[in-house]
């Protein structure tokens, strides 16, 4: 066992653990806790990880009252892991703590020249690779037996690659299979000549290529069924698979954290940053800087499980977990509250108390509800959400900056607070709203969103969704229904909008009850179109020289 891991086997409820000052600790696959049955959503396949295998240096499990204070330590991963797994555990705090990798999983390489094709690519020292005649190959550390932690081709099915550009500081997704070579030389320790397969797919020089496996078998941490987790002055320079994940967790704090990549690197997570699902209480992500992602950088959610079987007598039913990322959670106890929604318009029609539950196998779960089952469930295509876990979200007063995905992707009916936040070259909206049940499964309606005194420049500028809106609302309805409406009240005020995509800053919204738009300073027309909404009122929204 490491000497971090060691650290946590004996902790006893209350206490605190101090790290000792500015040390680095080294944490590997072979000398930490192996766990098994740790399932966490949105990650791998069943193919991928199919017994939910985690690899983890801190590891507490029915832990109370808990510090672990970092004393600005380091801890430094080799090969691939879950740092952090938290299970059940009550009011523990994280602080002053360091988290990075010896050899990130996510390869860089800067065009350091461009010839017609004919490049010159610099790797940063940490990034390694191997080169098989015109074949590029990525790959981590070596293990103790000698064999590289990881390996993958430059290009492949199960790769995704971005391109980084300084001089406009903006991601845009690359081509992974433009990533094959017809000559490769090694001219140094961390230089190649190349020429492409296709010369035209090039990218410039000065620009950066962020490439990975998009396999998520592990995550930056893993925290379920806790209460009351803070974490406090956290310096993360990368994360592997997922970010933070936190799954039925109640009240979970970031409050000046720093998720941006480590000296010299452009990347810091190969996904999201903060991802919460199926959570509820509060979250809060307050003081943070993020930058540098593959994804978006907060995420809440909860599961829409799709019903497959009833059995009206026994009040009774089978539910399925949908998508190949997301099995295998107890997502549901006895007391939780259901609501049936209609798998074609996102609309609630009855609700229900768990009284039972039964883990079938990965993907279907047997609930016994406390009432008859209402008619007209339609069978393998009406899902329900678990409403007892539903959050409020308050993010404030954060920085976030360039990255391929969205800023906020939020789906829950708790209150929803973003304000006084600066959102900077986004290849995807500042602020995204969605809820489906028919292709991520991520639920559900939103009642009450105030996205106010932020700043918003350069958003959506990879077109990431059709017209390039910087605030969207796009649930997945499959047939309106006039009248109903999935979302409920929005508030878009005193926020400031700069470096307007196609001349306009465009805020999209489908599908929403009331929103109102007003107060807001932009560099250039603002355009709000909807579809099948309710009361849509603007006033006193300017440009910045009227």
């Amino acid at each position: 066992m490491n000497a971090l891991s060691s650290l946590f086997t004996q902790i006893r409820d209350g206490e605190t653990v101090t790290l000792q000052k500015g040390a680095v600790y080294h944490v590997r696959p072979e000398d930490s806790y192996a766990l098994t049955g740790y399932y966490c959503t949105n990650t791998a396949r069943k193919a991928e990880n199919p017994n939910g295998d985690r690899s983890v240096a801190v590891f507490m499990k029915d832990r109370r009252n808990v510090t672990v204070d970092g004393n600005g330590a380091t801890v430094l991963v080799h090969g691939k892991m879950t740092p952090f797994l938290f299970d059940r555990c009550v009011n523990v705090t994280v602080k002053d703590l360091t988290v990075d990798y010896a050899c990130p999983t996510m390869t860089e390489f800067t065009v350091a020249e461009n010839a017609d094709g004919v490049c010159v690519l610099r790797f940063l020292p940490e990034c390694r690779f191997r080169v098989q005649g015109n074949r590029l190959f990525f790959c981590g550390e070596d293990a103790p037996d000698g064999v590289p932690y990881w390996e993958d081709e430059s290009c492949g099915d199960r790769r995704f690659a971005n391109v980084y550009d300084p001089v406009s500081d903006t991601c845009r997704e690359y081509d992974k299979n433009q990533l094959t070579f017809s000559s490769i030389e090694q001219i140094g320790a961390h230089e190649l000549r190349v020429t492409f397969a296709d010369r035209t797919a090039a990218p410039a020089a000065g620009q950066t290529v962020q490439t990975r496996s998009i396999v998520r078998d592990q995550t930056g941490a893993l925290f379920q069924r806790c209460r009351d987790l803070r974490f406090e002055g956290l310096r993360v320079k990368f994360m592997h698979g997922l970010g933070m994940v936190s799954q039925f967790c109640e009240n979970v704090s970031y409050r000046g954290c720093d998720f941006t990549p480590g000296e010299g690197r452009t990347i810091a997570s190969t996904a999201d940053f903060f991802q919460f699902s199926g959570c509820r209480g509060q979250l809060t992500v307050e003081n943070c800087r993020a930058w540098g992602a593959q994804d978006d950088y907060v995420n809440v959610h909860g599961t829409h499980l799709r019903i497959v079987e009833t059995d009206a007598e026994a009040r009774s039913m089978i539910v399925r977990f949908m998508h190949d990322e997301t099995w295998g959670l107890q997502a549901f106890a006895p007391g939780d509250r259901l609501e049936f929604i209609r798998y074609d318009t996102l609309q609630p029609y009855a609700e229900t108390v768990v009284t039972a539950y039964e883990k079938r196998s990965d993907t279907d779960i047997r609930l016994t509800v406390d009432r008859a089952l209402p008619d007209g469930i339609a069978l393998n295509a009406d899902v329900v959400e678990n409403a007892s876990w539903t959050p409020d979200l308050t993010v404030r007063s954060c920085d976030f900056g360039a990255t391929w995905g969205r800023g906020i992707l939020c789906t829950t009916r708790g209150k929803v607070r973003i304000e006084h936040n600066r959102f900077h070259h986004l290849a995807g909206p500042a602020l995204v709203v969605e809820d489906d049940c028919n292709f991520w499964f991520e639920s559900g309606y939103t009642r009450d969103v105030v996205f106010r005194d932020n700043e918003v420049t350069g958003c959506n500028c990879g077109d990431y969704y059709d017209g390039a809106p910087v605030i969207c609302y796009a649930p997945k309805v499959l047939r309106p229904v006039e009248g109903a409406f999935v979302h409920g009240s929005l508030s878009v005020t005193g926020n400031t909008f700069c470096e307007a995509r196609h001349g306009r800053h465009l805020i999209r919204l489908e599908s929403v009850a009331h929103a109102q738009i007003s107060g807001n300073r932009s560099d250039a027309p603002m355009r709000v179109i909807s579809s099948c909404c309710g009361e849509v009122l603007q006033t006193d929204n300017g440009q910045m020289n009227d």
